[in-house]
């Protein structure tokens, strides 16, 4: 369980770090592109609805980690399915456009293999037991 605790944890990191990277840092940015096409006011607006949106999406996957540390079942369940669907988009993705040859590579995908990664650890049988036992104490 600390193992799919921490990879959610550093999975929430590396979402925020790759928005920031994508937006601000590598080349070409999210920012000056926005800003090139509807004006700084535009760009600035869109920027503020995005990060608002990934610290929504970044809450509730914060808490859906912490649930299922204290054992409740649904929140695995929402973390396997949420891990099942990343490693889905990240194979339709790859098969469309292709490997990245750039840095851009660990912004776009890392976090998507990372919270994919978190499903193995929730259905071995070590998780199971640590959720029957949960269930089983209250």
């Amino acid at each position: 369980m600390q193992l799919a605790f921490r990879a959610a944890l550093v999975t929430v990191f590396l979402q925020v770090g790759g928005w920031a990277l994508e937006a601000f840092v590598l080349p070409p940015t999210g920012f000056r592109q926005l800003r090139d096409q509807v004006g700084l006011s535009g760009a600035l607006i869109q920027l503020t609805l995005s990060a608002g949106g990934l610290v929504v999406l970044a809450g509730g996957w914060l808490l859906c980690a912490v649930r299922m540390r204290r054992g409740r079942n649904w929140a695995r369940l929402v973390l396997v399915t949420v891990a099942g669907l990343h490693l889905l988009f990240v194979l339709t993705d790859l098969s469309t456009n292709g490997l990245p040859t750039d840095w851009t590579v660990l912004s776009r995908y890392g976090p998507d293999l990372f919270t994919s990664a978190i499903a193995p650890a929730l259905l071995l049988p070590a998780s199971r037991v640590y959720f029957s036992a949960v269930k089983r104490a209250g």
